[in-house]
């Protein structure tokens, strides 16, 4: 089983926008899991809404800085149509937008030795340029070299953690907050999906200790990190 590990981060400002804002765009402080495989997909050269990915990796999160949040005041276009053809109807009124200062994260994946490989190749020489959030936000990305990891158990584990790891923490005071993710997209038919989430534990520390070990994965340099 191989690993890989690698750098995004966002040259000016970035917002994973959360589907339920409505007057006020509101952004999610990590990439969301269907943002990340859209990142490597896009990458791959992959055809719009295909979401193979989902079922070959697994991926972890590690904010290397807690990224500040501001707020500008923004014009949204709002269009009416199918998803063959969509026409301009009128413009919206200014809203409020949520974005993170140069935001920067390590992403780490997990797969079979072939779909890592590609990958790698992939974002080292990207078919397509790559972005983060909406497709003007750029990002640059810094990869590492493929590695062997090992599927273990852990106390102290570096990365975002499961929302039902909460009660191991051995830190009460930890500065630390929940977020619903978007995970992943399931098919409901031809042209509908919808939207599967999973609460995350996101903490400003480097590493978590906990109170018992949990399932994780382990990468070069001793990085204990929880994957899904």
């Amino acid at each position: 089983m191989l690993g890989l590990k690698f750098n995004v981060e966002g040259l000016y400002f970035n917002t994973f926008r959360k589907p339920i804002s409505t007057s006020l765009i509101l952004t999610y402080s990590i990439p969301p899991y269907t943002t990340i495989r859209g990142l490597i997909s896009n990458a791959l050269g992959f055809m719009r809404d295909d979401y193979s990915l989902q079922e070959k990796i697994k991926i972890g999160i590690k904010l290397i800085s807690f990224p500040e949040k501001n707020v500008e005041l923004t014009k949204i276009l709002k269009l009416k149509g199918d998803i063959k053809k969509f026409v301009r109807k009128f413009s919206s009124s200014p809203l409020f937008k949520e974005f993170l200062i140069n935001p920067s994260y390590f992403i780490y994946l997990v797969g079979t030795n072939d779909i890592i490989i590609n990958i790698y190749n992939a974002l080292n020489n990207p078919f397509r340029p790559l972005y983060l959030g909406s497709s003007d936000e750029l990002v640059d990305v810094l990869v590492e070299n493929p590695c062997d990891v090992l599927k273990t158990k852990s106390k102290s584990l570096k990365g975002v953690l499961g929302a039902e790891h909460l009660n191991l923490i051995e830190n009460h005071n930890l500065e630390c907050f929940i977020e619903k993710i978007p995970y992943k997209f399931i098919k409901i038919s031809r042209n509908k999906f919808s939207l599967e989430y999973k609460d995350l534990l996101i903490t400003k520390l480097d590493e978590v200790q906990l109170k018992n070990e949990i399932e994780c994965y382990k990468f070069n340099n001793n990085e204990f990190i929880w994957m899904i």
